[in-house]
C-alpha cells in the first residue's frame, strides 16, 4: 500500500517552485511550465484523477503512514 500526504518534499518543491517562478519573471524569462491556466489544471487534474483510481482501488492511504516505515 502506498501512502500520499503533504511533507518535508512537497513544501521544498513548493518553496522551489515560488522561487523558481519569480526569478524567472524577474529575468523576463519564459516559464517552464504550461504558460496558461488550463494546461496547469490538466496538470494537476490528471494527478487527481490518478489518486481517485488508485484510492478507489485500494491501492493508495492518505496520511502518514503507520508503523515502522
Amino acid at each position: 500500500m502506498h501512502y500520499v500526504y503533504v511533507g518535508r518534499n512537497e513544501l521544498v518543491a513548493l518553496i522551489v517552485g515560488l522561487i523558481t517562478g519569480t526569478l524567472y519573471s524577474c529575468l523576463n524569462l519564459p516559464i517552464p511550465a504550461p504558460p496558461v491556466l488550463g494546461g496547469i489544471f490538466a496538470i494537476i487534474f490528471t494527478y487527481i484523477g490518478y489518486l481517485i483510481v488508485q484510492k478507489s482501488r485500494g491501492a493508495i492511504t492518505f496520511g502518514r503512514p503507520s508503523g515502522g516505515n
